[in-house]
């Protein structure tokens, strides 16, 4: 485990070589805020990277508040892949080194707008995105949203979870009880994660002088592993339709369920389900669910079809030359009944002739 702060613009000052003494070794950024650039993360990154702090960075999510989607998935991804369109410009050369968490909670006066299975589609989108871009996703929220507004099953990605057991007598990183020692109700569900929890905020209050920040309290957090230190690599899928299985009664009804909520089209093929066509967050979260209940899963393309015989070409016929055919044929009758009548007189006239010799003989 590893001694790590998140900070944001709300700590306003910040000073690498008191955190490293006091055995800091990772620091997660405020990237954005929506569409926002968090007015230290540049300043803060830099530093950081100087420092040769392991550095990562989150964004602040609001695609899933109602006010801003009114319930429309759809509006919700829109919404989404523009805040992801902010946060890739600001990491680029930032030298990213650990987590980009996509930091999902509510904010005051603000409602949840999304139901589980859509949450876990669109985090699942993200996550890939920003695979492709080079960075290793997780989700940042508190542990009782992990447990009611995302399918934990069916996510891609580990999480960073916010659980304060202690608060508001928040400890210190010697004071802090392990997970699997802390018998609540949302301690027994983080330690039952396993190495889908990369980390753990254990407390926000205090301490901020302690760790070189401008403010009187900051996030302290176990980072469980760092990127690199990911033992086993999701496997890549490219099809848009998953074979899935040998499945059980129950994982097919899983399955089945799973894709109704997507809007994906999931048929049954003997101990397998095949589900598709879907898009790539769909299929992200799809085969997460696969795996996560253990599950063989593969890209899937239907059987070709076999060709159809082809029927046999009627033959084409010249009636010309056909004709011409014909014409040839009798003229070749009547030259050969010439040429016959022709060979009869001649023997006829020897015949009359041998017949004449053997009268003068006698």
């Amino acid at each position: 485990m590893q001694k790590a702060l998140d900070i944001s613009k709300h700590q306003n000052t910040f000073s690498p070589a008191v955190a490293q003494a006091a055995g800091i070794s990772t620091v997660i950024l405020r990237a954005a805020y929506g569409n926002f650039l968090d007015a230290r993360f540049q300043r803060f990154s830099a530093d950081c990277k100087a420092a040769g702090l392991r550095t990562g960075a989150y964004i602040f999510l609001t695609h899933h508040y109602f006010n801003k989607n009114a319930g429309d998935v759809n509006a919700a991804r829109t919404i989404m892949h523009k805040h992801l369109d902010v946060l890739l410009e600001i990491l680029e050369g930032r030298g990213i080194t650990s987590w980009v968490a996509l930091d999902q909670e509510l904010e005051a006066g603000q409602t949840m707008a999304l139901a589980p299975a859509d949450n876990t589609a669109l985090l699942n989108e993200a996550a890939q995105r920003l695979r492709e871009a080079g960075y290793t996703p997780c989700v940042y929220c508190s542990a009782s949203w992990a447990q009611s507004r995302i399918d934990m099953a069916a996510l891609t990605c580990p999480v960073w979870l916010a659980y304060y057991y202690a608060d508001p007598e928040d400890p210190d990183f010697e004071g802090c009880a392990s997970i699997e020692e802390v018998h609540t109700k949302y301690g027994e569900y983080m330690a039952s994660l396993g190495d889908k929890l990369c980390g753990w905020q254990f407390g926000r209050i205090g301490y901020g002088g302690k760790y070189g920040v401008g403010s009187a309290n900051v996030d302290r957090d176990w980072i469980y592993f760092q990127p690199d230190d990911e033992k086993e690599e999701l496997p890549m899928f490219t099809s848009d339709t998953l074979k899935i299985g040998p499945v059980s009664t129950g994982d097919r009804a899983a399955i089945r369920t799973l894709a109704e909520g997507l809007a994906v089209a999931a048929a049954d093929d003997g101990d397998y389900i095949i589900v598709g066509p879907m898009s790539n967050g769909d299929r992200a979260t799809v085969a997460g669910k696969a795996l996560a209940l253990g599950l063989g899963c593969e890209d899937y393309a239907a059987p070709e079809e076999p060709e159809k015989p082809q029927e046999p070409e009627e033959p084409t016929v010249d009636l010309s030359e056909l004709t011409q055919a014909v014409d040839r044929l009798v003229q070749a009758v009547v030259e050969l009944n010439e040429k016959v009548d022709t060979q009869i007189t001649d023997i006829a006239e020897i015949l009359d002739k041998l017949a004449a010799a053997g009268a003068a003989l006698e």
